[in-house]
C-alpha cells in the first residue's frame, strides 16, 4: 500500500468514527431537548463548577459571545444559573441547577449506555489504539506548525 492509500484510509477510518460519535451526541441532545453546544456546556460544568463565560468559551473553542447566548438559553431553561463574583462584579460564574445536573445525568446514562460496546475491548487494544492515536497526533504536528490545537 502506497502512502497515499495509507493515509487515505486512516483518514477515512477518522471520519466515520467522528461523523458517527457527534450524530449520537445530535440525537441524544435532541431527544433531551437541548443543543448539542448546551450539552457541552452542562458537561464543563458538571466537570468544573463556577467558570466564567470567558472559561467556559476558552474550555469549548468558542467565542465568548456564542457562549453567551447558549449560557442565556440554559438560564431560561433552568439549567444553569448565572452569580456574581464576590471579588470581581463585572464577573459571572455559570453553576449547573439540580435540574442542570439531572438533565447531564440522564444524557450522559443515554449515551453511555450507546456506547457501552467499546468496554468489551480488551484493555490492550484500548492501550494500543490511543498509542496509535498520540503517535499520528505527534507526526502531525511535527509536520505542521508545532501546535498541538486538539
Amino acid at each position: 500500500m502506497d502512502s497515499y492509500e495509507k493515509i487515505k484510509k486512516v483518514t477515512h477510518s477518522f471520519r466515520q468514527i467522528n461523523n458517527l460519535y457527534f450524530s449520537l451526541i445530535q440525537s441524544n441532545s435532541e431527544s433531551s431537548e437541548i443543543t448539542v453546544m448546551q450539552f457541552y456546556v452542562l458537561s464543563a460544568l458538571a466537570e468544573q463548577p463556577d467558570l466564567s463565560l470567558g472559561e467556559l468559551a476558552e474550555m469549548l473553542y468558542t467565542g465568548s459571545s456564542t457562549i453567551s447566548g447558549v449560557v442565556d438559553r440554559l438560564v431560561k431553561a433552568g439549567l444553569v444559573t448565572r452569580e456574581r463574583s464576590a471579588n470581581d462584579r463585572r464577573i459571572l460564574f455559570t453553576r449547573l441547577t439540580s435540574l442542570g445536573r439531572d438533565k447531564k445525568k440522564e444524557m450522559k446514562k443515554k449515551f453511555l449506555d450507546r456506547l457501552s460496546g467499546i468496554a468489551d475491548l480488551q484493555d490492550e487494544k484500548i492501550d494500543q489504539l490511543l498509542m496509535i492515536h498520540q503517535e499520528i497526533l505527534d507526526r502531525i504536528c511535527l509536520q505542521g506548525d508545532g501546535k498541538k490545537d486538539v
